[in-house]
C-alpha cells in the first residue's frame, strides 16, 4: 500500500503542477494574445497556442487517468491509513462500572441532546438497547456481557437497513455503540472502521466499542469528523480534540492490517476482492 500511495502521491503532484502551468499560460494568453501579435509576430503567436493546446489535452489526459486509477481507492486507502495511525484505544472518563450504568449514562446524555429516543427495540430480529434520531444525527446501542465479531458484523448490517429502507436516509452520520463488558480481539479489530454509504459517501457509519470492565474504548478517534465528536460526547464523555492523557497504546490488530495491505492490489479491490477487515 504505501509504494501504491507513494506513486499515487507523485502523479498527483505532476498532475497539480501541470494543470496550474497550463491555467497559467491561458489566462496569459487570453492578456498578452495583442500584445504578441504586434511585437512578436503571428507565427510566434500560433506557436504558443500549440504549446498551450498540447498542455490542456496533456492536463485532461493525465486527469483522467489519476481520477480513473485513483479516484474509487483514495478513500479507502485514507480510511485505512487513519486507522494505522491512531492509537488502540482510548480511555473513557465515565465512571459508571457496569454495562447498564454505562447505558444509562450515555442515553441521558443523547437524551439531553434533543435526539427523539426509542428503547428496547428488535431491528431484523437483532435487539438494540436504543436508537436517537435528530435531524442527520443517529446513534444506535447495544447492551451485551460480551461480545464477538459475529455480533458486530450482524448489528451493522440492521443499522444499515434501517437507515437506508427504513428511515429512508440517504445523508448523515450515525454511530453504533457497544456498551459490553468484555469485547473479543475480533470485535476489536473492527472497532475503526467506517461504513460510507449514498451518493459522494455522505452516509456515514462508525462503530464505538465500550469495554466497561477496563474502561477502554475501541473507536476511530483520530479523524475530526461529526462521528468522532458524537462518540467523545457520549462515549467517553470527553471534548474533542481528545487528550493525550486518555490515548492508549498500539494493538496487535494494527500490525495485522498493516501487514494485510502490503498485499493490496487496485485490480483486486475493482473487481470487489479486496477488503481491509
Amino acid at each position: 500500500m504505501r509504494e501504491f500511495r507513494r506513486k499515487q502521491r507523485i502523479i498527483k503532484r505532476i498532475m497539480n503542477a501541470l494543470v496550474i502551468v497550463t491555467a497559467i499560460l491561458l489566462l496569459f494568453l487570453i492578456g498578452a494574445e495583442p500584445i504578441i501579435l504586434k511585437d512578436a509576430g503571428r507565427g510566434t503567436a500560433y506557436a504558443i497556442h500549440y504549446v498551450s493546446e498540447i498542455l490542456v489535452v496533456a492536463s485532461l489526459v493525465l486527469v483522467l487517468y489519476y481520477y480513473s486509477k485513483y479516484g474509487k481507492s483514495d478513500a479507502f486507502l485514507t480510511s485505512v491509513e487513519y486507522e494505522l495511525s491512531d492509537c488502540g484505544y482510548y480511555l473513557t472518563k465515565r465512571t459508571e462500572n457496569t454495562v447498564d450504568e454505562y447505558y444509562t449514562a450515555i442515553k441521558n446524555d443523547v437524551i439531553n441532546n434533543a435526539f427523539a429516543v426509542s428503547e428496547n427495540l428488535e431491528l431484523t430480529e437483532l435487539d438494540f438497547a436504543l436508537r436517537g434520531v435528530k435531524h442527520k444525527e443517529f446513534v444506535y446501542i447495544v447492551k451485551t456481557d460480551e461480545l464477538d465479531k459475529n455480533d458486530v458484523i450482524a448489528h451493522l448490517d440492521s443499522v444499515i437497513y434501517d437507515l437506508t429502507a427504513v428511515l429512508m436516509k440517504h445523508a448523515g452520520n450515525a454511530v453504533l455503540i457497544f456498551v459490553c463488558d468484555k469485547a473479543d480481539d475480533g470485535a476489536v479489530s473492527l472497532s475503526k472502521s467506517i461504513t460510507s454509504m449514498g451518493r459522494k459517501d455522505k452516509l456515514k457509519i462508525a462503530l464505538a466499542i465500550a469495554e466497561v470492565s477496563t474502561s477502554r474504548v475501541y473507536f476511530l478517534g483520530n479523524n475530526q469528523t461529526k462521528n468522532q465528536q458524537m462518540i467523545a460526547d457520549f462515549v467517553m464523555n470527553t471534548d474533542v480534540p481528545i487528550d493525550d492523557s486518555l490515548k492508549g497504546e498500539r494493538l496487535p490488530f494494527q500490525d495485522e492490517l498493516e501487514e494485510h495491505m502490503k498485499d493490496f492490489d487496485i485490480n483486486e479491490y475493482r473487481r470487489g476482492n479486496f477488503f481491509a477487515h
